[in-house]
Order: structure tokens, then C-alpha cells, then sequence
């Protein structure tokens, strides 16, 4: 049992290499643009709230390089691996070996870009002066938080995918829809009490968002509910696994 497990712990490193491979992020250039374009796409929303608010900008530029971060994270990793099962699929036809290594390593090869950039975050905050103490220990939590919320998401979509390939186009739709229903760009406070703010509520990638923005910039880190949403998203990612293993038996007959 324990060659085996370490066998697939290999298998996975490896394909983890060949998913970050793949991605460019090999060469410096596939780095830095790793780097380039959260800090991108922060600049231009930091401009347009700036100009929105007549100055004010909330959250702060720090705190927005978070949120566009962990958005696209999310986004990406999603979106990769839920391609990955077709993409690779002389891997996933004709070779034995458990296919959800397939999707776990997509997910970690774009968890690999997600630390790097959320070490550029943590850097930023430093800089427009956050005080380093223990209580940003729990933002290692967080970014485990988000990761389970990845996979279990992406295990999901990896199936759907093979089924329904038109469920890309439809996906990309929702992931825009996602971006004004997560508090990236504009305080959960700016809802109100109604239907937006119940659905924002509802969106994990918001309790993601929000539980590092109170530890990073609050210093009033929510270990019980960081907890209790770990604990739901670690039964969500067990309930995929086990919806991916029955499935996959059939996944040769659609790729």
C-alpha cells in the first residue's frame, strides 16, 4: 500500500510539472506574466473606482490586488481543469491510472501561480503598511480554503465538460456574472440588505475574499467560521471524488 501511495504521489508530481509546463510558466516570461496580469487587471479596476468613488477608493489597493488575485485563481484554475480530461486525452483513453490525478494537478499547478501572487499581495499590504503579527497565520487557512474550493469545483466541471463541451462558452458567461456578484472592486457593505446581497452571501469565492480581508487588514481573524467553511468545502471535494469515480469508468467513450 505504501508503494503504491508513493507511486501516485509521483505520478502526480510529475504530471503537476507537465500541467505548469504547458501553461508557459517555465520560461521567465510565462512567470511574469503571472504576475503582470492580476497587477493589470488591478490597475485598471483601482483607476475606474477611483474615478467612481470621486477619489475614495474602497477597499483600498492592497486590499483590491487581493480580491483580483483570488478571482483569478479561481477563474483560471477552473476553467483549466475543466478542460483538462479532453485536453489530455490519450492519458485519459488509454492509460490505467486514477484520472482524477489528471484534474488535482491542473489544480495545482495554477495553486502554484495563486501563492506566488498572493505573496505579491502580502508584499503590497506590507508595504502601504499592514503590521505583520500572528494574526495573519489564519490567512494560510484561507488560501487552503480556496484551493478546496477549486477542486471540488473543477472535479465537477471536468466531468460536465466531456458530456456538454459547449458548457465552456456557458461557463465563461457565469465567471462574468461571478465577477460582480464577489466583492472584488466594491465593499459587500455598498449591497444593502436585498436580493444582491443574499446572493453574494451565497458565493463561497465571497467568504473567501472577505475572511482574508479581515485577517490581513482587520487583524479580527473568524476562526469559526473559517473552520466551518472548511470543513463544508473539504465534504464537497469528498462528495466530487466520489462523483468523479463513479463516472469515470465512462470517460473513454466521451473524449
Amino acid at each position: 500500500m505504501k508503494r503504491y501511495d508513493a507511486r501516485r504521489l509521483n505520478l502526480l508530481r510529475e504530471l503537476t510539472v507537465a500541467q505548469h509546463t504547458l501553461k508557459d510558466q517555465s520560461t521567465f516570461g510565462g512567470l511574469l506574466w503571472s504576475l503582470l496580469n492580476p497587477l493589470f487587471m488591478v490597475g485598471v479596476l483601482f483607476v475606474f473606482v477611483r474615478g467612481w468613488q470621486g477619489g475614495t477608493v474602497e477597499p483600498s489597493g492592497a486590499s483590491l490586488l487581493l480580491g483580483v488575485v483570488a478571482y483569478t485563481y479561481f477563474a483560471n484554475a477552473t476553467s483549466g481543469s475543466m478542460r483538462v480530461l479532453f485536453n489530455m486525452k490519450p492519458l485519459t483513453r488509454e492509460a490505467v491510472f486514477p484520472k482524477e490525478l489528471l484534474v488535482l494537478s491542473s489544480t495545482i499547478s495554477h495553486t502554484i501561480d495563486f501563492l506566488v501572487a498572493t505573496a505579491v499581495c502580502l508584499l503590497a499590504a506590507f508595504i502601504t503598511g499592514m503590521k505583520v503579527s500572528w494574526t495573519a497565520l489564519p490567512l494560510a487557512g484561507v488560501v487552503l480554503l480556496e484551493f478546496l474550493v477549486v477542486l471540488w469545483v473543477s472535479l465537477v466541471l471536468s466531468c460536465l465538460y466531456l458530456v456538454a463541451r459547449d458548457l465552456e462558452h456557458l461557463y465563461q458567461v457565469f465567471l462574468r456574472a461571478l465577477l460582480f456578484l464577489t466583492p472584488v472592486f466594491y465593499p459587500r457593505s455598498l449591497l444593502g440588505h436585498g436580493v444582491a446581497h443574499d446572493l453574494v452571501a451565497l458565493n463561497p469565492l465571497a467568504q473567501v475574499i472577505d475572511l482574508a480581508r479581515a485577517i490581513l487588514f482587520d487583524g479580527a481573524p473568524s476562526l469559526g467560521r473559517l473552520f466551518g467553511l472548511l470543513a463544508i468545502n473539504g465534504l464537497l471535494v469528498a462528495v466530487a471524488f466520489r462523483l468523479f469515480r463513479a463516472f469515470e469508468p465512462r470517460l473513454a467513450e466521451y473524449v
